[in-house]
């Protein structure tokens, strides 16, 4: 395959003309990115150590539970990299201006799909490798590993995300091309396949030995260890083969090894027949099949005229945007997808007895399931809101044209992204405050927080994002990877943990019985203040910097 050795080295030539863009950046912004980096995995890395030592704390059923959580970790993040590698390569494939040029020069289609299979999997990645890193050195310093350790799981990991991503282009390729277009058909297929994913995950999951009284207990604590302890699944093969290889069993650890990488040789073959057989009928479907000159109805009607109350040129830009979004598959099926999945966790919180804990647990779980949610915002508004202004592209004159300002496209966008982050947290948080059957206090507390997150996240993705405005790029993923896009996500998840924190601490305090009803109160005080100064600092600055920067900027 000459032609995909050729396309990386130019990939690899475009990250080295990188450097340029950097140097003219400030080195202020440089080493702020950086520093702010280097907190954050720091960071993780003793929060992930504070919960081995809690484990630890628990006595015998702790240590059971430390010695598989390697191979839960690798799991849960395997099915999720799957997941979001399905929409990153809808875009990679199928959304990139580059594909059109790809396809008139001298390389086979086969060619083309494995180069954009490598391609998706670089930036389904960094996300991956960002939480894997802190977890192993947490975990090995736990266990008194060696380093070796990290280097085995560094190893083990590139296979890993290579097969996954593969699995991801193989389905995003089939979904492309045959996927009906009805709705009802595209409603049975869901059907079928969540069907199918609990027929396996109840009937062809391995069964543990029942007289092992250890195995048991640990798969009645801990949801999904039964599945992580699978054979047949990949993940199983990283955590074994890692712990092998950090022990000195070399033949069963390179076993392991080889076994990943044959694997991930056979997906790279599939992803190639794939592409031959059906990727440029998919690329042609999904760019120019079903347009018809018939004109339909408007989309959202109805919701355009609830909201009349809005000042016209903003409530023009916010329905656009709205129609944008529903109109492309690969955002709001992103967008499901996480938000479901918090939505199913919530809705069997009481399926666990959660909500038959003590105060103090229940508390707990609370501030982290608002962790959960608010983390999932960080990352989506990084994912939506921030590329909103750059996706707008070459015809980025026609809104400078329209009557109206670039203040006011600003709010607009800032708008929108309030109220869908807003409505979304809120009721994600009531689901769980509900199940939990927490406190009047801590369910309102939630409450206010959630909705500051919605605000400062939402300002600071839309301010951002106008500062760091590239109208020369097309594909979403590749504006997020970009300077702008990491900052925005660092800043987002620094944000995120000022505000949660200190009420997360105070309350933790309270049920422990470790302050008074007075500290108490004052506590709630001090962290109310703080929440109110973080989240107008967060909300206001970057969006009165984007607007001076959309005002100075020539089109």
């Amino acid at each position: 395959m000459p032609g995909v050795p050729a396309l990386l080295k130019k990939d690899w030539r475009i990250t080295l003309n990188l450097r340029r863009i950097i140097r003219e950046q400030s080195t202020f912004k440089v080493w702020f990115i950086l520093l702010f980096a280097a907190f954050m995995v720091l960071g993780l890395e003793r929060m992930f150590f504070e919960g081995f030592y809690f484990l630890d704390s628990l006595g015998g059923i702790g240590l059971m539970l430390v010695s598989r959580l390697f191979g839960l970790l690798f799991l849960g993040l395997s099915l999720m990299l799957a997941v979001s590698s399905i929409v990153t390569s809808f875009t990679t494939f199928f959304r990139a201006e580059e594909t059109s040029f790809l396809l008139l020069k001298p390389l086979s289609v086969g060619q083309i799909t494995i180069y954009k299979f490598i391609q998706s999997s670089f930036y389904s990645s960094w996300a991956f490798f960002f939480t894997i890193i802190p977890f192993v050195f947490a975990y090995g310093w736990h266990q008194h590993l060696t380093l070796l350790f990290s280097v085995w799981t560094i190893v083990f990991s590139i296979p890993l995300v290579l097969l996954c991503t593969g699995v991801g282009s193989i389905l995003c390729l089939l979904w492309a091309r045959f996927l009906p277009r009805g709705r009802v058909l595209v409603i049975v297929i869901g059907l079928i396949v969540v069907a199918g994913w609990i027929w396996f995950s109840k009937f062809v999951a391995v069964r543990q030995n029942v007289q092992d009284d250890t195995i048991v207990l640990v798969n009645t604590l801990v949801p999904g260890m039964r599945v992580a302890s699978n054979p047949l699944w990949p993940s199983w093969w990283v955590a074994e083969g890692i712990m092998a290889l950090s022990h000195g069993q070399w033949s069963r650890g390179l076993l392991l090894l080889g076994l990943l990488v044959s694997n991930v040789l056979v997906i790279g073959v599939l992803v190639e027949i794939t592409g031959r057989a059906c990727f440029y009928e998919a690329w042609q479907r999904t760019r120019y099949a079903g347009r018809t000159t018939r004109r339909t109805r408007v989309l959202f009607g109805p919701l355009e005229r609830l909201i009349g109350f809005v000042p016209a040129d903003i409530r023009a830009l916010m329905m656009k945007d709205i129609r944008t979004f529903c109109r492309d598959p690969e955002q709001w099926i992103q967008g499901l997808i996480f938000f479901g999945l918090l939505a199913l966790y919530f809705f069997n919180l009481r399926n666990l007895n959660y909500h038959l804990l003590p105060a103090e647990w229940r508390n707990l779980i609370t501030f982290l399931n608002i962790f959960s949610v608010s983390a999932v915002l960080c990352s989506l508004g990084s994912r939506f809101v921030f590329p909103q202004l750059s996706l707008e592209g070459h015809g980025f004159w026609i809104v400078g044209l329209s009557p109206t300002t670039m203040a006011r496209v600003l709010v607009a966008k800032f708008s929108l992204a309030l109220v869908s982050m807003g409505i979304v947290s809120t009721v994600l948080m009531y689901l769980s405050t509900k199940m939990l059957l927490v406190p009047a206090d801590v369910r309102a507390v939630v409450f206010g927080v959630a909705a500051a997150i919605s605000l400062g996240i939402a300002g600071l993705s839309t301010g951002l994002g106008a500062i760091f405005l590239d109208l020369k790029q097309q594909n979403p993923a590749a504006i997020v990877s970009g300077f702008g896009g990491t900052l925005n996500l660092v800043l987002s998840l620094v944000f995120m943990f000022a505000a949660i924190v200190p009420f997360g601490m105070v309350f933790h305090l309270h049920y422990a019985g470790h302050i008074t009803e007075l500290e108490f109160h004052r506590g709630i005080a001090v962290a109310s203040g703080w929440l109110v100064l973080v989240t107008l600092l967060s909300t206001t600055v970057p969006l009165m910097l984007g607007a001076r920067s959309l005002r100075l900027r020539e089109y």
